[in-house]
């Protein structure tokens, strides 16, 4: 039989849906060097953006190389003298990403 549920001042009703995530899986400061910043050489090799074990994504390996073999060389390409101009600042609950990056030429 279901029952309403209460943890830590958050109540729980039958039939509610509950997310769980690992909210600071990239972010750990005891893992990463400089968690909160963007920085495209940081040793990223204990994240877990694909998940891990027997659940790690089948499609990693395809999503990173277009970014980064296809994508990235073609932008660079096209724009040669675009150079980031700014923080990048990062967010959001389910899926963490760049909220804005702000860019400039020459």
């Amino acid at each position: 039989m279901a029952q309403r549920y209460e943890r830590d001042g958050i109540a729980f009703a039958p039939e509610d849906r509950v997310f769980l995530m690992f909210g600071s899986g990239n972010r750990d400061e005891a893992v990463f060097a400089n968690p909160d910043a963007f920085d495209i050489g940081q040793d990223i090799s204990a994240a877990i953006s694909f998940g891990a074990g027997p659940h790690f994504c089948a499609g990693a390996w395809a999503s990173k190389a277009l970014i980064a073999e296809v994508a990235l060389p073609m932008l660079f390409e096209r724009l040669p003298d675009l150079r980031l101009d700014g923080g990048t600042p990062f967010g959001g609950w389910a899926f963490r990403g760049p909220l804005k990056m702000p860019v400039a030429w020459g």
